[in-house]
This record gives C-alpha cells, sequence and structure tokens, in this order.
C-alpha cells in the first residue's frame, strides 16, 4: 500500500455482489480508496469495510449520479478520481420474439445508457487526474448466444460506446479499457437462468413450441458451464490489475472460454459459427428436461 494510492479514489458501480464486490475489496487491498456503488442499506453495511465507502448508486437514477460527482468534488482530502469501472448490469434472457419491449428497454438504461450517464459526470475528473474509465462488457458483446439477444445487444453497444469514447479522449489523457468476461460464478449469471425458465414458462403454447427446447438447452449449457467458471475473486484481480496497470490493452480477455471465443467469433464465418451453435443446442436438448411450470395461453 503506497502513499501514492492511499491519496486516490476509484469508483465501482454494481459493487453490492459478484465481481463489483470483489473488485471493490480488491482495489482497497490496494491501497485506493473506493466508492462503492450499491442500492439498499443492506448492500452498503455488506460491502462497508476499509478502504470501501458504500455510495448509493443506481446508475439510471439522475439524483444518484449526481451526488457521486458532487461526492468526489467535495473530497476532504482532495484525492484525485484515479478510475471508473463500470461494472453494474442486469441479465434477463428470452427469445427475441417473446422477451417484452419493457424488458429490452430497461437492460438498455441499466447496461449502456446507465454508464454513459456516469462517463459524462465524472470525465472532468478523471481529465484532471489522466484517470481511466474500464468497461466490464462480455463475451455476448462479441459472440451472442440464442435468447440472449437483449443482453448481447446492450453488449456489443457498450463495446462500440467504448472504441468511440476512447478516440474521443486519448488526446486528454483518457485511457479507456473494455474487459470482456466469460463465464463468472456471480449470483447475477445464477439468477439469470432461473429468471429465463420463469419467462419460457408463461410463453403461450405456440411460442413453447417453437423455444421450449431452444430455452431449456441454453440454460442446461450455461449452467453446467457456471460450475467450473471463473471465481470472482479471480475475475476481480485481473479487473483491479487493468484498472491500475501504467500502460494497457483496449481489451482484455477474461477466463478461458472468453480467450477462445472472443477471437473465434471475430475470425469464424458467420454460418460456420451459427453450425457451432446449433451443433451445441441438439446436444444439450437431448440431455435437457421439458421446461416445468409451462403455462399455455
Amino acid at each position: 500500500m503506497t502513499q501514492t494510492h492511499k491519496n486516490e479514489l476509484v469508483v465501482v458501480s454494481g459493487a453490492s455482489t459478484g465481481i463489483g464486490a470483489a473488485t471493490a475489496r480488491e482495489l482497497a487491498s490496494m491501497g485506493y480508496h473506493v466508492l462503492a456503488g450499491v442500492r439498499t442499506d443492506a448492500e452498503a453495511d455488506a460491502i462497508r469495510a476499509a478502504g470501501v465507502e458504500p455510495v448509493t448508486l443506481d446508475i439510471t437514477a439522475p439524483e444518484h449520479v449526481a451526488a457521486l460527482a458532487e461526492r468526489i468534488a467535495g473530497d476532504t482530502e482532495r484525492r484525485p478520481l484515479r478510475a471508473l469501472i463500470n461494472n453494474a448490469g442486469i441479465e434477463i434472457n428470452a427469445p427475441v420474439e417473446v422477451l417484452p419491449l419493457e424488458v429490452w428497454r430497461q437492460q438498455f438504461e441499466v447496461n449502456l445508457f446507465g454508464h454513459v450517464a456516469v462517463i459524462q459526470k465524472l470525465l472532468p475528473f478523471l481529465r484532471q487526474s489522466r484517470g481511466r474509465i474500464v468497461n466490464i462488457s462480455s463475451v455476448g458483446g462479441v459472440a451472442a448466444l440464442p435468447i440472449f439477444a437483449a443482453y448481447a445487444g446492450t453488449k456489443f453497444a457498450l463495446e462500440a460506446m467504448s472504441d468511440s469514447l476512447r478516440r474521443e479522449v486519448a488526446a486528454q489523457g483518457v485511457q479507456v479499457v473494455v474487459v470482456q468476461p466469460g463465464g463468472v460464478r456471480t449470483e447475477m449469471a445464477a439468477r439469470s437462468g432461473d429468471i429465463s425458465l420463469e419467462l419460457a414458462g408463461r410463453m403461450n403454447a405456440e411460442h413453447q413450441r417453437l423455444y421450449g427446447d431452444l430455452v431449456t438447452s441454453t440454460v442446461a449449457s450455461n449452467a453446467a458451464f457456471l460450475q467450473r467458471a471463473l471465481p470472482a475473486a479471480k475475475a476481480a484481480a485481473k479487473i483491479a490489475k487493468v484498472a491500475t496497470t501504467a500502460r494497457p490493452r483496449a481489451r482484455y480477455t477474461l477466463g478461458v472460454d472468453a480467450a477462445f471465443i472472443v477471437p473465434l467469433a471475430r475470425f469464424l464465418p458467420t454460418r460456420l459459427m451459427d453450425r457451432v451453435f446449433s451443433a451445441s443446442h441438439r446436444s444439450r436438448r437431448k440431455a435437457s428436461a421439458p421446461l416445468s411450470g409451462m403455462v399455455a395461453d
């Protein structure tokens, strides 16, 4: 822990659980003072620790974002903002035809527009400190699985926004880095399968016939993979390093699966990728049980 690090702030959004909480703790252990974004008092009590200061932060609430900027501007120790780690996110997966439009909009509000709002408010502080923005994307920002259209769409958009932003602010001394995690064991990842099955359970008979097996096999595949996925603490260690290393790359993958899938998606012909996904669906379909609790309208 150096004196320099003691005198620097880092903001981590979505710090109540999973990657965000682990990253906040990792950065605090390195000596940074972390402003950890949470949404409830209970979450604040859980994350509060030496070097970790919880702040109420729903990134879709303008008043929360404004209060965060005021907290940084009014820091009693006049510490510079070294990094902003945009980690908050939600994941609700269902086929394009089935997922309600309000849920599409909700995911874009959190996974894209909320991050833009925070960046717009905090960029002046990062310009002063010649700091860094780390956007937590996903392997889904490069390769979109079936039923992941809305979530992947937000991450594809985050990737594009990050590219534009990086080119806009490079001359100002601000660095923009994208981290593309693959499978990481988090509460959000664990919940997403249950949410998908719950939504599928409300599909009408025609949608059940068209998509039931696809949802079941995709959820089963992801659940099996998460059992051997990267622990959140290991993911956090790499994100903290990316946020603080002297000369970062523009992008980093996180996990063996991401390191494999990201280049595969970029260089493999699209139709061949389609066949890879179809083959995976067929193999999982044979091993998956029918959706439970299906209700036909």
